[in-house]
């Protein structure tokens, strides 16, 4: 989120997966802390969070619809939750004649099984790396691991075409 904001977008729309969830808290915290260091108030954004459940995707179109007024975007960017989500603004901003990256730029979250390349164009987002994670959680079962602390694993930043 700090190459968005660093590259000059100040009104991004901000879609996050259900309040509760835990990858919900750490995502805006990261956010917030992008926000901080690049001058921008975080509370000053629109925060939308989706209702909990897979059927709560087909929502998206009309959250994003409601900040678009005459077909004009009340944002310049859009910082979804995951791709799943981001999959879900570009289907309605390219309905609306929106541009990706030239009207609104889009960055997800996951990497969904490498789905970013798809897109069009390639969407920008962070890399869960799931496969690193599979490993690590093997492991820790198979070598009967008791430790409970914290392993991070580094998530990259996926510089596409649309942003």
């Amino acid at each position: 989120m700090h190459t968005l904001l660093t590259a000059g977008y100040r009104r991004p729309l901000c879609l996050h997966l259900p309040a509760n969830q835990l990858a919900t808290v750490r995502r805006r915290q990261g956010l917030e802390r992008a926000c901080r260091e690049t001058g921008l108030n975080p509370d000053d954004l629109d925060h939308c969070y989706m209702q909990y459940g897979d059927e709560h995707y087909r929502d998206i179109p009309a959250t994003v619809q409601a900040y678009i007024r005459q077909g004009k975007p009340l944002f310049d960017s859009v910082i979804c939750g995951n791709d799943r989500i981001a999959f879900m603004v570009y289907q309605t901003l390219l309905a609306q004649g929106l541009h990706i990256p030239q009207e609104v730029a889009v960055v997800g979250y996951d990497n969904m099984v490498g789905i970013g390349d798809l897109f069009l164009p390639p969407l920008s987002t962070v890399q869960l790396p799931h496969y690193d994670i599979g490993c690590l959680s093997a492991l820790h079962i198979i070598n009967g691991d008791s430790h409970r602390e914290t392993i991070k694993v580094a998530s990259p930043w996926l510089h596409r075409a649309s942003l």
